[in-house]
């Protein structure tokens, strides 16, 4: 990894919009929200698939939040093919502490020649940078 910034904030304020806004010619996946539903964007073709839901659709559960586990094997798949570039992972968290999520695909790029942006809630930046050994990240809030 050539360099890697963390976007973070808290719930709520804007590190998805703001990825968004950095995201042309980038790789990578965004977790855009609405309503009770979160989709799975991939950057560079726009395709969306759901990812989670609050209503019972999936067997695996974080909190609330019912997650569909094939999506994030596909995310996972195309982030493991990434070379080179700049690649854009949104939102990094409890799952991947965990070693789930976005958690292989995050490990594949890091050892790649990519610069790396991921968006983390600020509670989860210290696991996180621990979790991912991201100790030279640059650490921006929104």
């Amino acid at each position: 990894m050539r360099s890697c910034r963390i976007v973070a904030g808290g719930k709520g304020e804007g590190k998805t919009s703001f990825l968004l806004s950095i995201s042309s010619g980038s790789y990578g996946f965004l977790s855009i929200h609405r309503g009770s539903c979160y989709y799975l964007h991939e950057i560079q073709s726009g395709e969306e698939r759901l990812l989670m839901t609050s209503s019972p659709s999936f067997p695996d559960m974080i909190g609330r939040w019912y997650y569909d586990e094939s999506a994030f094997a596909y995310a996972n798949g195309c982030l493991s093919r990434v070379e080179e570039g700049t690649v854009i992972i949104d939102e990094i968290g409890r799952l991947e502490a965990d070693g789930k999520g976005f958690a292989p695909g995050l490990r594949a790029v890091i050892c790649k020649d990519v610069d790396l942006i991921i968006s983390v809630r600020d509670e989860f930046v210290p696991i996180i940078v621990s979790s991912f050994a991201l100790a030279e990240a640059v650490v921006e809030r929104i």
